[in-house]
């Protein structure tokens, strides 16, 4: 993996995160805190995966069993 690919899906990561609370922000104006939570969990889950998924990488990096270029 290039570094500039992993920059990117950190930033992704990170935005994916603020997303999530925008959207829990903004639904609960208009819907139940409940229906808010809901609409907004998938968007963070996508976002922890995708934490989870770096930080394996990264520790394979530093294994030595992957390279980041």
């Amino acid at each position: 993996m290039r570094q500039r690919t992993f920059t990117l899906a950190g930033l992704a990561a990170l935005a994916l995160t603020l997303v999530s609370f925008v959207l829990l922000g903004f639904g609960r104006l208009v819907l139940p805190y409940r229906t808010a939570r809901y609409l907004s969990a998938p968007t963070l889950f996508l976002a922890f995966a995708l934490v989870l998924g770096l930080l394996g990488y990264s520790a394979l990096v530093v294994l030595g069993v992957a390279d980041l270029d």
